[in-house]
């Protein structure tokens, strides 16, 4: 424990058949067992930062969860996601290429109709937001209409089972992402930077990103579903 020195004072001073009972080697075996013991508490202290930072995000997404599974309605989800898309959408046009917007647009509203004519330089941005979410609210309506014709209570169940499927598909997808974010930013230490802080930090991201891909998925789903 106490390196070349200790080891040749004892071979020097010491029998192999007499007692430790030097207070100088007592003392560099204490030391040397408090290190080790600082080292182990060190190691258990960082394990539990990490579990606590899935942790918390774990316990976000099961209170989200269960909000969908006792809610009478998630048709304000519903309409929530299509108005954050559409929203989105337009934000990207301050820094996107005109035409990918447009594209996008169209993807979202599973049709060809093009958008083309209502991005003129004099529109109001605000209009055209409006425009777009009476669109999505007309498409929506429709939507819920062909599925009355089969029964009650068909597009709610079809809703809330798109979200509860796809929030668990998402939630699995992330729990492999972490596991490879915290072996990554364990090698970042060697470089003189903070793991458990890079791991924070990038956690939070990729957390956030999840939000956005559960409502395009559940959007893309549900406005292109039909009863065969």
């Amino acid at each position: 424990f106490g390196g070349s020195k200790i080891q040749t004072f004892m071979q020097q001073q010491i029998p192999d058949d007499s007692p430790l009972e030097s207070t100088f080697i007592t003392k560099s075996l204490n030391k040397a067992q408090e290190r080790i013991e600082e080292r182990a508490y060190q190691q258990r202290k960082n394990l539990f930062e990490y579990d606590d930072v899935l942790n918390k995000q774990r316990n976000i997404v099961y209170y989200e969860r269960r909000q969908i599974l006792e809610s009478i309605s998630v048709e304000k989800n519903i309409f929530a996601y299509g108005e954050q898309i559409i929203t989105e959408i337009l934000l990207e046009l301050q820094t996107k290429p005109f035409q990918t917007s447009l594209i996008l647009l169209e993807n979202f509203f599973g049709k060809k109709e093009s958008f083309k004519k209502f991005f003129e330089p004099t529109i109001d941005f605000n209009d055209l937001k409006l425009y777009l979410f009476q669109e999505f609210w007309i498409l929506y309506t429709v939507k819920k209409i062909e599925f009355i014709i089969y029964g009650e209570g068909i597009l709610e169940t079809l809703e809330r089972n798109l979200i509860l499927i796809n929030t668990d598909k998402i939630w699995r997808e992330h729990l492999q992402r972490m596991n490879l974010l915290k072996e990554a930013v364990g090698w970042r230490g060697y470089g003189q930077r903070n793991p458990l802080y890079e791991y924070k930090q990038e956690a939070f991201t990729i957390f956030e990103t999840r939000e956005e891909l559960l409502r395009h998925l559940v959007m893309y789903d549900l406005l292109r579903s039909a009863i065969l």
